[in-house]
Protein backbone atom coordinates (compact mmCIF):
# COMPACT_ATOMS: atom_id res chain seq x y z
CA UNK A 1 0.00 0.00 0.00
CA UNK A 2 1.51 3.78 -1.06
CA UNK A 3 1.18 6.54 0.65
CA UNK A 4 1.20 10.68 0.01
CA UNK A 5 4.17 11.16 -2.44
CA UNK A 6 7.03 12.05 0.23
CA UNK A 7 7.15 15.83 -1.38
CA UNK A 8 3.27 16.50 -0.42
CA UNK A 9 3.31 15.08 2.71
CA UNK A 10 6.33 17.46 3.42
CA UNK A 11 4.51 20.65 2.36
CA UNK A 12 1.29 20.01 4.16
CA UNK A 13 3.45 19.18 7.22
CA UNK A 14 5.24 22.60 7.05
CA UNK A 15 2.22 24.35 6.29
CA UNK A 16 0.81 23.77 9.61
CA UNK A 17 3.17 25.83 11.36
CA UNK A 18 4.26 28.80 9.38
CA UNK A 19 5.94 30.65 11.79
CA UNK A 20 8.35 27.52 13.48
CA UNK A 21 11.99 27.55 12.72
CA UNK A 22 12.41 24.58 10.53
CA UNK A 23 16.19 25.20 10.24
CA UNK A 24 19.62 27.40 11.16
CA UNK A 25 22.49 28.12 9.12
CA UNK A 26 25.69 29.81 8.79
CA UNK A 27 23.38 32.81 6.88
CA UNK A 28 20.40 33.11 9.50
CA UNK A 29 17.33 30.74 10.91
CA UNK A 30 14.45 29.35 7.89
CA UNK A 31 11.16 29.21 8.84
CA UNK A 32 8.54 27.31 7.30
CA UNK A 33 6.60 30.39 5.71
CA UNK A 34 9.86 31.38 4.44
CA UNK A 35 10.74 27.78 3.33
CA UNK A 36 7.60 27.18 0.81
CA UNK A 37 7.62 30.45 -0.77
CA UNK A 38 11.40 28.87 -1.61
CA UNK A 39 9.52 25.55 -3.18
CA UNK A 40 6.91 28.02 -4.66
CA UNK A 41 9.80 29.96 -6.41
CA UNK A 42 11.41 27.06 -7.11
CA UNK A 43 8.66 25.38 -9.08
CA UNK A 44 8.53 28.45 -11.24
CA UNK A 45 11.74 28.52 -12.01
CA UNK A 46 11.75 25.07 -13.45
CA UNK A 47 8.25 24.33 -14.85
CA UNK A 48 6.37 21.61 -14.15
CA UNK A 49 9.12 18.79 -13.54
CA UNK A 50 11.22 20.98 -11.24
CA UNK A 51 15.45 19.46 -10.92
CA UNK A 52 15.64 16.82 -8.35
CA UNK A 53 18.41 15.78 -5.64
CA UNK A 54 20.78 14.65 -8.78
CA UNK A 55 21.19 17.92 -10.05
CA UNK A 56 22.30 19.39 -6.82
CA UNK A 57 25.95 19.44 -6.44
CA UNK A 58 27.45 17.56 -2.98
CA UNK A 59 28.14 21.08 -1.66
CA UNK A 60 24.56 21.72 -1.70
CA UNK A 61 23.11 23.20 1.47
CA UNK A 62 20.65 21.40 3.88
CA UNK A 63 17.89 24.51 2.95
CA UNK A 64 18.15 23.96 -0.99
CA UNK A 65 18.08 20.05 -0.21
CA UNK A 66 15.06 20.56 1.42
CA UNK A 67 13.62 23.18 -1.15
CA UNK A 68 14.85 20.72 -4.15
CA UNK A 69 12.72 17.60 -2.10
CA UNK A 70 9.69 19.39 -1.37
CA UNK A 71 9.36 21.27 -4.82
CA UNK A 72 9.93 17.61 -6.26
CA UNK A 73 7.45 15.15 -7.22
CA UNK A 74 8.02 12.34 -4.45
CA UNK A 75 10.74 10.36 -5.97
CA UNK A 76 14.27 10.96 -4.60
CA UNK A 77 17.78 10.53 -5.93
CA UNK A 78 19.95 10.02 -3.72
CA UNK A 79 24.22 9.58 -3.65
CA UNK A 80 25.67 6.39 -1.78
CA UNK A 81 28.39 7.45 0.61
CA UNK A 82 31.26 6.74 -1.45
CA UNK A 83 33.21 4.88 0.92
CA UNK A 84 33.70 2.08 -1.15
CA UNK A 85 33.95 3.77 -4.65
CA UNK A 86 32.94 6.58 -6.60
CA UNK A 87 28.85 7.66 -5.09
CA UNK A 88 26.31 6.41 -6.80
CA UNK A 89 22.80 7.41 -7.40
CA UNK A 90 19.89 5.54 -5.66
CA UNK A 91 16.28 6.46 -7.06
CA UNK A 92 13.23 6.05 -4.20
CA UNK A 93 9.61 6.14 -5.03
CA UNK A 94 6.62 7.06 -2.12
CA UNK A 95 7.28 5.68 0.92
CA UNK A 96 5.15 2.52 1.74
CA UNK A 97 3.66 1.81 5.56
CA UNK A 98 6.10 -0.71 6.33
CA UNK A 99 9.19 2.08 5.59
CA UNK A 100 6.95 4.16 7.71
CA UNK A 101 6.53 2.31 10.20
CA UNK A 102 10.81 1.25 10.48
CA UNK A 103 11.61 4.98 10.07
CA UNK A 104 9.55 5.83 13.43
CA UNK A 105 10.90 3.21 14.92
CA UNK A 106 14.99 4.38 14.25
CA UNK A 107 13.68 8.04 15.19
CA UNK A 108 12.55 7.03 18.19
CA UNK A 109 15.98 4.75 19.14
CA UNK A 110 17.78 7.50 19.00
CA UNK A 111 15.78 10.44 20.36
CA UNK A 112 14.42 12.50 17.31
CA UNK A 113 11.57 14.20 18.77
CA UNK A 114 9.27 17.09 17.87
CA UNK A 115 10.84 20.43 19.11
CA UNK A 116 14.61 18.77 19.69
CA UNK A 117 17.23 20.61 17.64
CA UNK A 118 19.27 18.05 15.39
CA UNK A 119 22.64 19.44 14.21
CA UNK A 120 23.34 17.41 10.78
CA UNK A 121 27.72 17.10 9.66
CA UNK A 122 26.30 14.62 6.57
CA UNK A 123 25.79 16.50 3.16
CA UNK A 124 22.27 16.62 2.92
CA UNK A 125 22.77 14.49 -0.93
CA UNK A 126 23.64 11.14 0.66
CA UNK A 127 21.44 8.86 2.11
CA UNK A 128 22.69 9.87 5.91
CA UNK A 129 22.37 13.45 5.54
CA UNK A 130 18.64 13.59 3.86
CA UNK A 131 17.29 10.92 6.03
CA UNK A 132 17.88 13.26 9.08
CA UNK A 133 16.85 16.46 7.08
CA UNK A 134 13.71 14.64 6.17
CA UNK A 135 12.57 12.96 9.48
CA UNK A 136 13.61 16.61 11.25
CA UNK A 137 11.38 18.14 8.90
CA UNK A 138 8.82 15.91 9.33
CA UNK A 139 8.34 15.48 13.02
CA UNK A 140 9.06 19.40 13.42
CA UNK A 141 12.52 18.83 14.92
CA UNK A 142 14.62 22.42 14.26
CA UNK A 143 17.52 21.21 11.38
CA UNK A 144 21.06 22.75 12.30
CA UNK A 145 23.13 22.74 9.22
CA UNK A 146 27.29 21.60 9.90
CA UNK A 147 27.48 20.58 6.65
CA UNK A 148 30.71 22.09 4.42
CA UNK A 149 31.60 24.24 7.29
CA UNK A 150 35.32 25.59 8.99
CA UNK A 151 36.13 24.15 12.25
CA UNK A 152 36.27 27.44 14.08
CA UNK A 153 32.26 28.10 12.58
CA UNK A 154 30.44 24.86 12.96
CA UNK A 155 32.12 24.75 16.56
CA UNK A 156 30.90 28.59 16.96
CA UNK A 157 27.13 27.38 15.09
CA UNK A 158 26.93 24.26 17.74
CA UNK A 159 27.57 27.16 20.97
CA UNK A 160 24.84 29.15 19.24
CA UNK A 161 22.21 26.13 19.36
CA UNK A 162 23.15 23.60 21.49
CA UNK A 163 21.27 20.54 19.69
CA UNK A 164 19.86 17.71 21.45
CA UNK A 165 21.48 15.34 18.77
CA UNK A 166 24.36 16.04 16.33
CA UNK A 167 24.46 13.06 13.70
CA UNK A 168 27.66 12.64 11.27
CA UNK A 169 29.59 9.53 9.91
CA UNK A 170 32.65 8.74 12.07
CA UNK A 171 35.10 10.72 10.17
CA UNK A 172 32.89 13.65 10.39
CA UNK A 173 32.47 13.04 14.29
CA UNK A 174 36.66 12.23 14.49
CA UNK A 175 36.92 16.13 13.24
CA UNK A 176 34.52 17.53 15.48
CA UNK A 177 35.97 15.70 18.54
CA UNK A 178 39.13 17.18 17.55
CA UNK A 179 38.35 20.65 16.95
CA UNK A 180 36.06 21.26 19.97
CA UNK A 181 39.34 19.67 21.84
CA UNK A 182 41.10 22.71 20.23
CA UNK A 183 38.86 25.62 20.27
CA UNK A 184 36.48 25.02 23.03
CA UNK A 185 38.89 27.06 25.26
CA UNK A 186 37.80 25.60 28.27
CA UNK A 187 34.22 25.67 27.34
CA UNK A 188 33.70 22.56 25.70
CA UNK A 189 30.45 21.29 23.96
CA UNK A 190 28.24 19.29 25.94
CA UNK A 191 25.64 17.08 23.30
CA UNK A 192 22.93 15.05 24.93
CA UNK A 193 22.89 12.37 21.92
CA UNK A 194 25.42 11.40 19.12
CA UNK A 195 24.24 9.64 15.95
CA UNK A 196 26.75 7.67 13.74
CA UNK A 197 26.29 5.84 10.84
CA UNK A 198 27.18 5.12 7.44
CA UNK A 199 30.38 3.20 8.56
CA UNK A 200 32.06 1.21 11.22
CA UNK A 201 32.28 3.28 14.82
CA UNK A 202 35.16 1.75 16.70
CA UNK A 203 34.71 1.51 20.74
CA UNK A 204 37.53 3.77 21.05
CA UNK A 205 35.70 6.56 19.26
CA UNK A 206 32.64 5.81 20.65
CA UNK A 207 34.33 6.28 24.31
CA UNK A 208 35.97 9.44 23.35
CA UNK A 209 32.78 10.69 22.44
CA UNK A 210 30.46 10.14 25.18
CA UNK A 211 33.26 10.94 27.62
CA UNK A 212 33.84 14.67 25.68
CA UNK A 213 30.77 15.16 25.06
CA UNK A 214 28.86 13.58 27.79
CA UNK A 215 26.98 12.26 25.18
CA UNK A 216 24.91 8.97 24.79
CA UNK A 217 26.48 7.90 21.52
CA UNK A 218 24.30 5.64 19.07
CA UNK A 219 25.83 3.16 16.69
CA UNK A 220 23.02 2.94 13.16
CA UNK A 221 23.76 0.39 10.57
CA UNK A 222 22.65 0.76 7.32
CA UNK A 223 23.30 0.64 3.02
CA UNK A 224 21.90 3.04 0.21
CA UNK A 225 20.29 0.12 -1.14
CA UNK A 226 18.91 -1.60 2.19
CA UNK A 227 18.17 2.13 3.99
CA UNK A 228 18.85 1.82 7.90
CA UNK A 229 18.72 -1.84 9.29
CA UNK A 230 19.84 -2.01 13.56
CA UNK A 231 20.71 0.78 16.02
CA UNK A 232 23.05 -0.41 18.34
CA UNK A 233 23.26 -3.47 16.89
CA UNK A 234 19.65 -4.13 17.51
CA UNK A 235 17.00 -4.64 14.09
CA UNK A 236 14.92 -1.76 13.22
CA UNK A 237 11.16 -2.80 13.36
CA UNK A 238 10.31 -4.83 10.20
CA UNK A 239 14.03 -5.91 9.27
CA UNK A 240 15.38 -9.19 9.60
CA UNK A 241 19.30 -9.56 9.75
CA UNK A 242 20.56 -13.28 9.43
CA UNK A 243 24.27 -14.53 9.00
CA UNK A 244 25.25 -17.49 6.44
CA UNK A 245 28.92 -17.85 6.03
CA UNK A 246 30.04 -14.97 7.64
CA UNK A 247 27.90 -12.91 5.43
CA UNK A 248 25.07 -10.96 6.87
CA UNK A 249 21.79 -11.61 4.73
CA UNK A 250 19.01 -8.48 5.18
CA UNK A 251 15.24 -8.14 4.47
CA UNK A 252 13.24 -4.97 5.74
CA UNK A 253 10.90 -2.46 4.40
CA UNK A 254 13.73 -0.88 1.92
CA UNK A 255 14.50 -3.91 -0.31
CA UNK A 256 11.55 -4.34 -2.32
CA UNK A 257 10.67 -7.92 -0.65
CA UNK A 258 14.22 -9.19 -1.49
CA UNK A 259 17.00 -10.60 0.98
CA UNK A 260 20.11 -8.56 0.33
CA UNK A 261 24.56 -8.93 1.37
CA UNK A 262 25.29 -6.31 2.70
CA UNK A 263 28.27 -6.74 4.63
CA UNK A 264 30.43 -9.55 6.19
CA UNK A 265 29.42 -9.72 10.25
CA UNK A 266 28.04 -11.75 12.58
CA UNK A 267 24.98 -12.38 14.85
CA UNK A 268 25.73 -12.62 18.74
CA UNK A 269 23.85 -15.04 20.77
CA UNK A 270 21.55 -12.28 22.17
CA UNK A 271 20.65 -11.30 18.58
CA UNK A 272 23.06 -7.77 18.58
CA UNK A 273 24.45 -7.30 14.64
CA UNK A 274 28.16 -6.74 14.58
CA UNK A 275 29.94 -5.68 11.55
CA UNK A 276 33.10 -6.84 10.86
CA UNK A 277 33.89 -5.73 7.43
CA UNK A 278 32.92 -5.07 3.79
CA UNK A 279 31.34 -7.72 1.94
CA UNK A 280 33.06 -7.26 -1.24
CA UNK A 281 36.26 -7.07 0.79
CA UNK A 282 37.00 -3.41 0.04
CA UNK A 283 38.49 -1.61 2.28
CA UNK A 284 35.99 1.23 4.03
CA UNK A 285 37.32 5.12 4.28
CA UNK A 286 35.35 6.07 7.04
CA UNK A 287 32.52 6.81 5.22
CA UNK A 288 34.32 9.59 3.59
CA UNK A 289 31.81 11.51 1.96
CA UNK A 290 33.86 12.99 -0.89
CA UNK A 291 34.66 12.85 -4.51
CA UNK A 292 37.88 11.95 -4.95
CA UNK A 293 37.44 13.76 -8.61
CA UNK A 294 36.64 16.75 -6.64
CA UNK A 295 39.17 16.40 -3.91
CA UNK A 296 42.06 16.59 -7.04
CA UNK A 297 40.28 19.88 -8.52
CA UNK A 298 40.33 21.55 -5.79
CA UNK A 299 43.95 20.81 -5.25
CA UNK A 300 44.76 22.00 -9.10
CA UNK A 301 43.14 25.30 -8.25
CA UNK A 302 45.66 26.43 -6.42
CA UNK A 303 47.89 28.47 -8.91
CA UNK A 304 51.18 26.80 -7.43
CA UNK A 305 50.02 22.88 -8.17
CA UNK A 306 51.09 21.95 -10.89
CA UNK A 307 49.69 17.96 -10.62
CA UNK A 308 47.93 16.57 -8.05
CA UNK A 309 46.58 12.53 -7.21
CA UNK A 310 44.29 10.80 -4.54
CA UNK A 311 44.74 7.77 -2.85
CA UNK A 312 44.14 5.35 -0.34
CA UNK A 313 46.07 3.74 1.96
CA UNK A 314 45.43 1.16 5.23
CA UNK A 315 45.23 2.63 8.08
CA UNK A 316 44.46 0.26 11.76
CA UNK A 317 41.12 3.26 12.76
CA UNK A 318 39.86 4.43 9.93
CA UNK A 319 40.34 1.27 7.36
CA UNK A 320 42.01 3.53 5.39
CA UNK A 321 43.61 6.68 5.04
CA UNK A 322 43.30 9.51 2.19
CA UNK A 323 47.14 10.77 0.62
CA UNK A 324 46.78 13.66 -1.53
CA UNK A 325 50.66 13.43 -3.65
CA UNK A 326 50.98 16.96 -4.82
CA UNK A 327 53.36 18.26 -7.57
CA UNK A 328 54.67 21.75 -7.14
CA UNK A 329 55.13 24.20 -10.15
CA UNK A 330 58.42 25.98 -10.34
CA UNK A 331 57.27 29.66 -8.26
CA UNK A 332 59.12 32.97 -9.31
CA UNK A 333 62.31 33.64 -6.61
CA UNK A 334 61.15 34.38 -3.18
CA UNK A 335 57.56 33.29 -3.69
CA UNK A 336 57.06 31.01 -0.86
CA UNK A 337 55.63 27.43 -1.90
CA UNK A 338 52.13 26.27 -0.03
CA UNK A 339 52.64 24.08 3.13
CA UNK A 340 50.52 20.48 3.78
CA UNK A 341 48.07 22.53 6.01
CA UNK A 342 47.59 25.25 3.48
CA UNK A 343 46.56 22.76 0.90
CA UNK A 344 44.21 20.50 3.53
CA UNK A 345 42.72 24.14 4.52
CA UNK A 346 41.99 25.03 0.71
CA UNK A 347 40.13 21.66 0.52
CA UNK A 348 37.83 22.13 3.89
CA UNK A 349 36.55 25.72 2.27
CA UNK A 350 36.02 24.02 -0.85
CA UNK A 351 34.23 20.29 0.30
CA UNK A 352 33.94 20.44 3.88
CA UNK A 353 36.11 18.59 6.64
CA UNK A 354 35.42 15.50 5.32
CA UNK A 355 36.92 15.66 2.65
CA UNK A 356 40.46 16.76 3.60
CA UNK A 357 42.97 14.22 2.98
CA UNK A 358 44.80 12.76 5.80
CA UNK A 359 48.15 13.32 4.34
CA UNK A 360 49.74 15.54 2.13
CA UNK A 361 52.96 14.52 0.17
CA UNK A 362 54.76 17.50 -1.50
CA UNK A 363 57.41 17.32 -4.36
CA UNK A 364 58.98 20.40 -6.51
CA UNK A 365 60.87 20.63 -9.66
CA UNK A 366 64.44 19.12 -8.38
CA UNK A 367 63.41 18.35 -4.81
CA UNK A 368 63.02 15.11 -2.93
CA UNK A 369 59.35 15.08 -2.31
CA UNK A 370 58.36 16.46 1.53
CA UNK A 371 55.86 14.96 3.82
CA UNK A 372 53.92 16.75 6.48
Amino acid sequence: MRVLQASTALRARVALRPRTVVLRDQHGTLEAEELLDLVQLHRRRRGAAPAGLGALPATAPLRQVLVSVLAGNGVLELRSSGSTGPPHRRRRGPLTLGQLSSLSDLAGRIGLRPGRRVACLAPGVHGHGLQISLGALALGAPLVDLTHLPSAERISLLHRTSPDLVTGVPVHLVDLLRADRELAGGRSLQIPRIISGSDHLSPELRADLSRHFRARVHDVYGTTEAGSLTVDGRPLRGVRVRSSGGLLHVRGPFTGGRELVTDRGEIASDGTVRVVGRADGSLSSGGMLHDPAAVVRALLSHPAVAAASLRAVPDERFGVRTVADVELAASPAGAPDPGPDELRALVRDRLGAAAVPREVHLSSPGRSPARP
